[in-house]
């Protein structure tokens, strides 16, 4: 599921593995800032679009019910 105003190629995935524990999600990211997520995690060098379930703070963001 990819939130109204995105597209797919903006999706970007974070592998948690090595940072939090066991938690796979994709990232949205911004064409102004494609190693940024919307929720601030950073996504330089992470793969695209690997059917991970979406991260839910980048959609409130792009959803506009966060900053």
């Amino acid at each position: 599921m990819v939130p109204h105003g995105m597209t797919e190629s903006q999706t970007r995935q974070i592998l948690f593995g090595g940072r939090t524990g066991y938690e796979e999600i994709e990232h949205l990211v911004s064409d102004e800032d494609p190693d940024t997520a919307l929720c601030g995690v950073d996504q330089t060098d992470i793969p695209w679009e690997q059917g991970l379930p979406i991260c839910q703070a980048c959609v409130a963001v792009s959803q506009g019910r966060m900053s």
